[in-house]
């Protein structure tokens, strides 16, 4: 399977997604993803506040983590990706695989966090710390949670593998004239997004390490009921 037949499959699991239709639903998830990068925000403040790290907190919360411009992308992205299998010869496929690893992993957000809209919805609650603790332990799903994080885990380290490589990137950069004139560039803006947020960084590790720690630390406090419920989404 080609990386961009793997991403046609991501797009279109996103696009059947009940919240595309269902106008109630849909703000309910807008507000929960607003909540959740506030809270991702005050959680990793002092990460995200580091000069080398900045390009790289806003590469999550906007692209990994990015309600309407996800969206935007994934309207682009099905227009062009029926047409764009000439573009994987303009560049290695493994840049356009990570690039697949990175939408999915948005789509996996953007699922996780319409199970807690539903919920929310179904109880007519609004979207607040408390209602948002009992949302995550009705639906239960620790598990896919941290199996999201490990995926943005591996879309930071594939991305970090290639941005080392002079071959991939010399061939990736000598791609983004042909890519923009073929219409292609919302796909090739994606990708190249992670490559510019990572390049500050003397090591990946250095951001994602610290990031998925804490992600993985809240979401064990959060389905862990001993522990009390103004303590949850902090961590020490």
């Amino acid at each position: 399977m080609t990386a961009l037949t793997n991403l046609q499959q991501h797009l279109d699991r996103y696009w059947a997604l009940p919240y595309h239709n269902d106008a109630a639903l849909a703000a309910k998830l807008n507000e929960v993803q607003s909540w959740q990068r506030d809270r991702i925000r005050n959680t990793h403040q002092a990460l995200f506040a580091q000069p080398k790290n900045q390009l790289m907190a806003s590469y999550f919360l906007t692209q990994l983590y990015g309600g309407e411009e996800f969206k935007s992308l994934a309207t682009q992205l099905a227009r062009i990706i029926p047409k764009a299998k000439k573009l994987e010869k303009l560049a290695k496929e493994s840049a356009f695989e990570t690039g697949s690893l990175a939408v999915q992993a948005a789509i996996l957000a953007i699922e996780l966090d319409m199970d807690l809209a539903q919920w929310l919805l179904s109880q007519d609650l609004p979207v607040n710390q408390d209602n948002m603790l009992a949302a995550y332990r009705a639906v239960d799903k620790g598990a896919e949670r941290r199996h999201q994080i490990n995926n943005l885990k591996d879309v930071c380290y594939k991305t970090d593998k290639y941005l080392n490589s002079f071959m991939l990137k010399k061939a990736f950069s000598l791609a983004k004239g042909t890519a923009y004139r073929r219409g292609y560039q919302p796909l090739y803006d994606f990708i190249d997004a992670g490559f510019a947020a990572m390049k500050p960084l003397n090591s990946v590790s250095s951001f994602i390490e610290p990031f998925c720690k804490d992600e993985l630390t809240i979401i064990d406090q959060v389905h862990d009921d001993s522990l009390d419920n103004s303590t949850v989404f902090k961590v020490a």
